[in-house]
């Protein structure tokens, strides 16, 4: 009889075959001892409709059972909350609404109970915005607690909350998407205060307009906390200094790689276990730019547009129209089909997904004004259609049975990048460690998701939208290289769709990594890790200081095994805008039976030895509890 992750693999095998025509020839093996991760409705009931989503899921364990709860923010609609009851989740009442951009978890004002920082969007610069916060009490209870009133209004992007003077509390470093004549007060840094909550410091560096995106870091392992902000055609590397002060790096530690555009996310990973921070980047186009891609295969066309006018001409479809996962954005919703500007009438909230069929006897024809910005449908006759239209806001969509390849846009290569840490300056090592990805990325997890004793990664592709996709598992070979994993079983089935943010974290606490991510204009996904070894690991859940004076987030757990060095963060993560709050620190060991030199330290420089004597279980250090 075959056992449960026999018969996983056997249906992901089936499953395989059907979606990818070479799929069965790429297919390995499987043992016992490999990957396959696989989605369970009954651990997670998420929604089953494509939407627009921002960021990676926030991690924390919100009412402090010892499980770590999801935020997952669905863009311009709300951000929906999922408790997590010892390993399944069940969807908690929604409270944060509308445009909804960084969050930021953690307890800065040392009462105990976990505080959720949230900036909202801008409006597209009309409306700016100041952050608020709310409270989440040990029952569940959320409670609004204000807005910080004496910030300055913006079109906000990250919240990051960090102790950046190493006194114990938490300061917040934000970013946001600033008018070019404002762009040296797009970078913020702000200190905490009793009276004010967190109080004006200064302005920190900054690139050009669309370097927003914001990720933390220790250059130096000096154990301040440094930033790189990117996402433009340059970024800049920002060290901190003792004292709330801050310096551009850029150039003494990335030297000829400050030419690097376009960075997505920026994830800490340690490949080589030598106890210092390396640093992999994803890449992709700015969200903004037109996109049209083909299928040849599924014959499947898909477009998006977004603030220009758009036309796709004698699109040759065999029988009716059949579209996919057709979606638009605010202000610019209204569909016009035929000649005669039928309205389309939607059956659901306008922020999610419509599939339609649209026959050619009721698009008969195209009309001549379509001034009024929405989308037109027309039937030329002969089996050809037309498509246009001019929107303010996003519109894409996946037409079906497109018989002959329209014109399209192919997507510029922009290889994501493993970047050394040698002494402090940054050397690129992608091609040397066997890292080949010749297309456009969005994200990456980090994790050791076979506890071999190595960290991994898990890559998010972008584009690839008119077609089914298999995402990027990279296993590191103890440290000398990289292979990429082909049977991993994480597969972007969304049509329409394309990559958006990913985080590892063991949400079911049985030692091993799982992984959650999302698709723009698709998805959220939790990926359960069935991997099958008998290798070791060990997790630590970290709590305040010993003396209560520092929280968690940024603490460091470093220790040796069997001539490894590792080192493990609380709050790393691959979000650009968001800021996560996993305190149960993972570290795979592989074959080792021994860690010596345990070691947690906290943001304010308070170390505990700790005495990891028995492997394989999850220990608990610090103060769990203030009170």
């Amino acid at each position: 009889m075959l056992k449960k992750h026999q018969i996983k693999i056997l249906l992901f095998s089936i499953l395989c075959s059907i979606l990818f025509s070479n799929c069965a020839t790429q297919l390995k093996t499987i043992t016992d001892s490999s990957l396959l991760f696989t989605e369970n409705s009954n651990v997670i009931e998420l929604e089953n409709r494509n939407r627009r989503k921002f960021d990676n899921a926030v991690i924390a364990d919100l009412d402090q059972d010892g499980y770590l709860d999801i935020l997952l923010t669905e863009h311009s609609r709300r951000v929906e909350i999922y408790w997590n009851n010892k390993g399944i989740f069940s969807k908690g009442e929604p409270f944060i609404f509308g445009d909804t951009h960084g969050i930021a978890i953690g307890d800065y004002n040392f009462d105990g109970i976990i505080e959720i920082l949230v900036q909202s969007g801008g409006g597209d610069g009309k409306n700016p915005r100041k952050i608020k916060y709310y409270n989440v009490s040990k029952k569940r209870k959320i409670t609004k607690g204000g807005e910080y009133k004496h910030f300055d209004g913006s079109r906000g992007r990250a919240v990051k909350l960090v102790d950046v003077d190493n006194n114990g509390s938490l300061d917040l470093i934000t970013s946001a998407f600033p008018a070019i004549k404002h762009l040296d007060k797009g970078n913020v840094v702000y200190k905490r205060d009793d009276k004010l909550e967190f109080d004006f410091v200064s302005y920190l560096p900054h690139a050009d307009r669309m370097a927003m995106r914001t990720s933390l870091t220790d250059f130096n392992n000096d154990n301040i906390t440094d930033v790189i902000f990117h996402g433009g055609n340059r970024f800049v590397a920002v060290n901190g200094n003792k004292g709330l002060t801050f310096e551009d790096v850029t150039q003494s530690l990335f030297k000829d790689l400050t030419n690097i555009k376009l960075i997505n996310s920026v994830s800490e990973i340690d490949f080589d276990n030598d106890g210092d921070t390396d640093l992999f980047l994803t890449r992709s186009k700015h969200p903004f730019d037109s996109e049209s891609e083909y299928d040849e295969t599924q014959k499947t066309f898909y477009f998006f547009a977004r603030r220009k006018a758009f036309e796709y001409n004698n699109l040759e479809v065999e029988g009716d129209l059949k579209i996919e996962n057709l979606q638009m954005a605010f202000p610019n919703f209204d569909i016009f089909i035929g000649e005669n500007k039928t309205s389309y009438k939607r059956k659901k909230d306008k922020h999610g997904h419509i599939d339609a069929t649209i026959t050619q006897k009721e698009a008969k024809g195209f009309p001549e004004d379509i001034s009024k910005k929405a989308l037109y449908i027309g039937y030329l006759g002969n089996n050809l259609w037309k498509i246009a239209g001019h929107t303010n806001s996003p519109t894409s969509a996946v037409l079906h049975n497109v018989i002959s390849k329209p014109a399209v846009i192919e997507l510029k290569i922009m290889p994501a990048k493993l970047l050394e840490n040698r002494n402090g300056v940054f050397v690129d090592v992608t091609n040397q460690l066997n890292i080949n990805i010749k297309e456009q990325t969005t994200s990456a997890a980090v994790g050791d998701f076979n506890n071999d004793g190595w960290s991994d990664l898990f890559i998010v592709r972008y584009g690839k939208s008119a077609s089914t996709i298999a995402q990027f598992l990279y296993l590191n070979q103890e440290g000398k290289k990289f292979v990429k994993q082909e049977n991993h079983g994480i597969i972007r089935k969304e049509l329409g769709a394309t990559g958006m943010g990913a985080d590892a974290f063991d949400y079911d606490k049985d030692g091993d990594l799982d992984i959650i991510y999302s698709n723009e204009r698709g998805k959220w996904h939790l990926f359960t890790n069935n991997s099958k070894n008998d290798n070791n690991f060990i997790e630590v859940n970290v709590g305040y200081s010993p003396s209560k004076k520092a929280t968690a987030m940024g603490a460091v757990l470093n220790f040796s095994a069997c001539g490894n060095q590792y080192k493990r963060v609380v709050g790393a993560t691959s979000s650009s805008y968001s800021h996560t709050f996993n305190t149960f620190l993972h570290v795979g060991l592989g074959k080792c039976k021994k860690v010596e030199n345990a070691t947690l330290t906290w943001s304010n420089g308070e170390t505990l030895p700790l005495q990891i004597n028995d492997l394989n279980k999850i220990y608990t250090a610090g103060n769990i509890k203030l009170k």
